[in-house]
């Protein structure tokens, strides 16, 4: 039985002035099977957002068109659990719409979707809304929150903001707001894009047993290609607004080509072994000991010995609570120096975004030392001024984008800088370049995408030039070509003198583009080194719930057989230590 099927999908969103907006799905056509596991991937801007709100009825039917020809905007046709979601009648829309409960969509901003004033209330919402028995309601508050790895806030869910929570948890609720309606259809679009790696996996392993608990199908949108490898049974191209390929996981990875030309996201394995030229393609760390670890011969790696340069950020036993009496940070020393490209690390809720905030001046230490930039940041008038040389670009962009023009979003702090109309100019064009949005620079910052959003509150950054460029989560819900823009950019600034931290809980960005690492585990730091030292330490990495990459994974693997074997980080040290081996095996023939 077939769980969804579109039919010839075409929308574009309605433009109320000018010239109409462009085709957003073009003619797609896509069918889900009863009780799969699909997944969805595909470039920012590919349409996977769009396609959810489809299959979960919202489009068209909660949105108003303009008078005229109805085709203009929508055709085709989208069943949804044997029941017609949309269709055209003539020039009339029909189908039923939304089929909630049956039907449950998680965005990818939790925030989005928050309508009650504590978590308690939160997760309730939807089944008070079923017309349960009251002690049925309490069981399944319980279990959702169990589900989502949030049993342990239940004696304090009825006190609890959602918005007080940590970027993971307010994800985790809106997780279990849904799994306690047990919906049929569950529709996932990148709902753990801000989750640590252990935590992604915890949730989408609760997701896949719950499909098994209940016959539950689910349509995963993702770019991580290791979740979609573990759990999905097919997976879904979607570019451009058209569904390109569809195959089984590993056979769709494989089609190394057709991913790197869609700016998919690759297992690191795939694209070093695409690189050296290498076959068949390693897709797990045990294909990778057989394909590649073989291959690899004497490695001369990096340079890592410390240059003594002079610090520049400099805690001492700092302490944070919040108001509602949250222990944030408790007893952090740590050192920062001038031209460090660090990541700061650790699980959701272990202090990484107020640790942050302290060093841009947004928050003070209650207790402790705190000096940046040779100033005291305890001191208020020194904070008022921190801004001006440590940038921060928040987790969620939404929290940083106020006005309703990107060219307005981007100016505002530049003209507090006294800068002249063409210097202001040149910055703001030169920053939109770099992060593709030159394009949408008389836009809505709140019509954009998340993942533009993102785009653009970096842009704002960049544009002040800062001496510090603090990025929480710079790539969350960016696909792999715009992540590699993005930090590529933060690269070259970093080259120009910029020091840089980055919180992430991407670990393949961590290999490939940071030099040292500090890991926050429960409000201390617990670890402060170079980043191949950070993957080598295995106590650590356990102690912080941090996964390595791949390829980190595959080198700790293979110096378990052989503890000679380098600890090569990422996919430049790997594509070098083959090609290397490929050329000793030359010479040696």
């Amino acid at each position: 039985m077939k769980a969804v099927e579109v039919k010839d999908l075409f929308w574009r969103y309605p433009a109320f002035v000018g010239e109409m907006n462009p085709w957003v799905l073009k003619d797609v056509n896509l069918e889900v099977e009863k009780g799969e596991f699909f997944g969805i991937t595909g470039p920012s801007g590919a349409g996977k957002t769009t396609l959810c709100y489809f299959l979960a009825g919202i489009l068209p039917h909660d949105t108003k068109l303009p008078g005229g020809i109805v085709t203009d905007y929508v055709r085709g046709e989208v069943d949804v659990l044997g029941e017609v979601v949309t269709k055209l009648e003539g020039e009339k829309l029909a189908g039923k719409g939304a089929l909630s409960p049956r039907v449950g969509l998680i965005m990818q901003d939790p925030e989005n979707q928050f309508l009650r004033m504590s978590v308690l209330h939160e997760v309730a919402f939807g089944v008070q809304m079923m017309r349960l028995a009251p002690e049925e309601i309490t069981k399944r508050i319980r279990e959702g929150l169990q589900a989502a790895g949030l049993g342990y806030l239940w004696p304090v869910a009825e006190l609890l903001h959602p918005l007080e929570l940590s970027g993971g948890q307010k994800q985790r609720v809106a997780i279990a707001a849904f799994l306690a309606m047990r919906p049929e259809l569950l529709i996932l679009d990148e709902p753990t894009s801000d989750l640590d790696p252990i935590g992604k996996r915890e949730v989408i392993e609760t997701v896949r047993t719950l499909k098994d608990s209940y016959d539950l199908t689910v349509i995963l949108v993702e770019h991580v290609p290791e979740v979609m490898l573990e759990f999905a049974d097919r997976v879904a191209l979607l570019d451009d607004g058209k569904i390109v390929e569809t195959d089984r996981p590993r056979k769709f990875y494989s089609s190394v080509k057709l991913a790197m030309e869609k700016g998919v996201r690759l297992p690191e394995l795939a694209r070093v072994a695409d690189a050296a030229d290498i076959s068949p393609i390693p897709l797990t760390v045990e294909e990778g000991l057989e394909v590649l670890v073989p291959r690899v011969g004497p490695v001369a790696l990096p340079d890592e010995s410390k240059r003594e340069r002079p610090v520049i950020i400099s805690t001492e036993d700092v302490w944070f609570h919040y108001p509602d009496g949250t222990l944030a940070l408790r007893g952090v020393s740590m050192k920062v120096r001038d031209g460090d490209y660090m990541a700061l690390l650790g699980r959701n809720g272990s202090g990484k975004t107020t640790l942050a905030k302290i060093f841009n001046g947004i928050y003070a230490p209650e207790k402790g030392k705190a000096e940046i930039l040779g100033q005291d940041a305890t001191r208020k008038e020194v904070r008022n001024q921190l801004a001006r040389k440590v940038g921060y670009v928040f987790q969620n962009p939404t929290h940083q984008l106020f006005t309703r023009e990107v060219y307005e979003e981007m100016v505002y702090a530049l003209r507090n800088l006294e800068l002249d109309r063409k210097e202001i100019d040149r910055r703001v064009h030169s920053a939109l370049k770099a992060v593709n949005l030159e394009d949408k620079i008389h836009e809505d910052p709140m019509f954009l995408g998340k993942g533009q959003q993102q785009r653009l509150a970096v842009a704002c950054v960049l544009a002040m030039q800062p001496s510090v460029l603090i990025v929480d989560e710079p790539t969350t819900g960016q696909d792999y070509r715009m992540t590699e823009s993005i930090m590529n950019l933060i690269d070259e600034l970093h080259r120009a003198g910029t020091t840089i931290l980055i919180i992430t809980h991407d670990m393949t960005v961590v290999a490939e583009h940071c030099q040292q690492a500090t890991v926050l585990h429960e409000g201390q730091a617990i670890f402060t080194g170079s980043v191949r030292d950070l993957f080598l330490d295995e106590e650590i990495l356990e102690r912080a719930f941090l996964e390595p990459p791949q390829t980190a994974k595959l080198s700790l693997a293979a110096r378990r057989q052989r503890p000679d074997f380098p600890m090569l980080l990422n996919f430049q040290e790997w594509v070098g230590a083959l090609e290397d081996g490929a050329a000793g095996a030359r010479e040696m023939a």
